[in-house]
């Protein structure tokens, strides 16, 4: 059996009846009469269950699609906004197997790539909390036998009309089944020995499971508390959320205040300052951040509110909110500016501090530009190998570039900056093209306001590369440029240095070679200026590649060489200069000083995990045997290079198909 991806959420504790929902959902199943997935649509207000019996489902159809279970919140409805396509997709393809380095910037390259990966493998999709057809368009996968379960407030007209979905429309409770789930939460006992009352409670929540499951909790908690203080406190009642105006809406805000005004003034302060945060989801860390308590006493917090059913935990130490309960929780803090703010910049400034200890990951662009705490967070945290620090990194991935809008949005530019630059080592090894490309525009943004022309050629040049690296040459000219221009505004020549790299890279990777070693012997000069050895280094590999392909192998090899040695130390370099050597050396006919450069340059690569380098490696080695002859060699060598850079939505996969013709 195939091991696909399983990620749908496990089905809530009291999920309860929707026997004849199930019953159609299976009939309507069988009546599929599509030629591409069947789609099925679980619509019905906030909190009545969609997202429960869209769960059950799946998981009872789970062994009939082995090749996996797909899941995403499209955030519909939610006060963070929708999930956006890009996002989505991109979850997807890494879960597909599609490596991080992998993804395309671009939404329809994303698109095209999700369809390819899905034709031929049969897939259970949940699509929860959709806002709109347009949202879940781009999220079908293309396989005729893969099943699509979405799950929204709206009908979706054209969701049924342009694409056959099954529509599935959720009612409330009744008294039968509202009390069927209280008794399953607190025992039948106690339901049956005040069913008057149960009955009074279940018409207080208007049949929806989020207010009875919020109550249940309540009456769990405490089991001597009769059925009829509840009920009583529940027709004392009568706040709403602002947001909403229905009837409904005053029987989910009276649940959730009946647990809300009998927290303790910390759990309650905690609760408050979540409804803020900036991401989907959340650990224990940035929770004890927000109030400013030991990370001991957050876990304790958090379990209160997990107890009361105010937050959902999603295992693994990580925690969210039913985006009724966030709007809940946010109008706590309404009207009080003050404490918005000192939260929000609480758990922004945790982010960042936690961020920072992975700065060791790289070598610098610049010299850092220090940050004053507002909140210093009491304990930085310390990661035990790269590996860790890059795991956190793309764990809390969501979570740092919502920070760095909301920094953004709330007008804190040097935070949002820092944040902005505190992800480049997860960028640099894992890529995420299109959120490398966002969060650099607005972080060069962020730096713009806030005054700082370095920060913001900074930004302007990881703007340049991430458009560098998915083929949008133009704009990684216009980053470049801008990078350079607010660079000599500042001064600063060390991130110059970085803007007329990036220039030569994009003339290379088109092939204006004049321009690219024009570029790259400026950028050398201006590493010897300033007496930098590693970005001396780093231009005489970029010049000796060059000229490797300007026909000019005897120089590049001199270029090269010293590249190798000055880089001593720097494995990754090191390796990636021996690349470039080999390949100079192959021009030049010594084919076996290119083999004994390849082979350490393999090695590195591939203990790096660097999935592009080892493609090069693997091109080098082909040239090699093509110049020795052996053209079959060579074609099995590309042929295995190819799929790795088409994988990574890589130019040199062109000039590689190319070769293969030629062959």
């Amino acid at each position: 059996m195939s091991s696909g991806p399983r990620q749908l959420p496990p089905v809530p504790a009291h999920f309860t009846n929707r026997t004849a929902e199930l019953a159609l959902l299976e009939r309507l199943l069988t009546e599929n009469d599509t030629t591409g997935p069947a789609v099925h649509l679980i619509s019905g207000q906030g909190g009545i269950g969609k997202t429960a019996l869209a769960t059950a489902w799946g998981r009872h159809l789970g062994d009939r699609f082995p090749d996996g279970h797909l899941w995403a919140d499209l955030g519909g409805f939610s006060t963070n906004g929708p999930l956006s396509a890009s996002e989505a997709l991109g979850r997807f393809l890494r879960a597909l197997g599609v490596p991080p380095e992998g993804l395309p910037g671009d939404v329809e390259e994303l698109t095209a790539l999700y369809r390819t990966t899905t034709a031929e493998r049969p897939l259970l999709v949940l699509l929860d909390n959709a806002a709109s057809t347009e949202q879940v368009l781009p999220l079908l996968p293309a396989g005729g036998e893969s099943l699509v379960i979405v799950t929204s407030r709206r009908r979706l007209g054209r969701l049924q009309t342009e694409h056959r979905a099954k529509l599935v429309e959720l009612a409330p409770f009744g008294s039968a089944h509202s009390a069927e789930l209280l008794g399953r939460a607190v025992g039948a006992e106690r339901v049956d020995a005040e069913a008057a009352q149960a009955r009074t409670i279940a018409e207080l929540c208007g049949g929806l499971p989020i207010a009875l499951t919020t109550v249940s909790a309540k009456l769990a908690g405490r089991p001597k508390m009769s059925l009829e203080k509840i009920a009583s406190e529940l027709g004392k009642e009568y706040r709403r959320l602002a947001t909403l105006s229905t009837k409904e809406a005053q029987s989910v805000e009276a649940s959730f205040n009946l647990s809300y005004d009998e927290l303790p003034s910390d759990a309650a302060a905690l609760y408050a300052a979540l409804g803020l945060h900036p991401g989907p989801d959340f650990g224990v860390g940035v929770a004890a951040a927000s109030i400013a308590v030991r990370e001991e006493v957050a876990d304790d917090l958090l379990d209160q509110l997990v107890d009361v059913g105010l937050l959902i935990d999603r295992g693994d130490d990580r925690y969210t909110f039913h985006d009724l309960a966030r709007l809940h929780a946010k109008e706590k803090t309404a009207g009080n500016e003050y404490d918005r703010d000192i939260a929000v910049r609480r758990m922004l400034e945790w982010y960042l501090f936690t961020a920072s200890a992975t700065a060791g990951l790289t070598t610098p662009d610049q010299e850092p530009i220090p940050y004053r705490y507002e909140y210093r967070p009491s304990a930085r945290a310390s990661f035990d190998s790269d590996q860790e620090a890059l795991d956190w990194l793309e764990l809390e991935r969501e979570n740092l570039i919502a920070a760095v809008e909301t920094a953004h949005d709330w007008e804190l530019p040097e935070l949002g900056w820092q944040l902005a630059a505190a992800m480049w080592p997860l960028f640099l090894f894992r890529k995420h093209y299109p959120d490398y490309l966002r969060v650099s525009e607005i972080g060069a943004r962020c730096a713009k306001a806030w005054g700082n022309a370095s920060a913001e050629a900074l930004m302007r040049n990881r703007a340049g590369a991430a458009c560098r690296a998915t083929g949008r040459y133009d704009e990684a000219v216009r980053n470049y440029l801008a990078g350079r221009e607010a660079a000599r505004k500042a001064d600063d020549s060390v991130v110059e240095i970085r803007s007329v790299e990036g220039l030569g890279l994009v003339a290379l990777q088109q092939g204006r070679l004049d321009d690219a070693i024009e570029w790259f012997t400026e950028d050398l000069l201006l590493g010897e200026r300033q007496e930098r050895p590693h970005d001396i280094g780093l231009a005489l590999i970029n010049l000796g590649a060059a000229r490797v392909r300007a026909g000019r192998p005897e120089a590049a090899i001199a270029d090269l060489t010293r590249a190798r040695d000055i880089l001593d130390g720097d494995d990754y370099n090191v390796a990636r200069a021996r690349i470039e050597l080999a390949r100079a050396l192959t021009v030049a006919g010594d084919l076996a000083a290119a083999r004994a450069e390849l082979e350490p340059a393999r090695a590195t690569m591939e203990a790096r995990g660097s999935r592009f380098e080892v493609a090069r490696t693997l091109a080098a080695f082909g040239e090699i045997a093509e110049a020795d002859g052996d053209r079959d060699r060579a074609r099995g060598l590309y042929d295995q290079a190819l799929p790795i850079f088409v994988g990574l939505g890589r130019p040199e996969a062109d000039a590689l198909r190319t070769r293969l013709e030629q062959l």
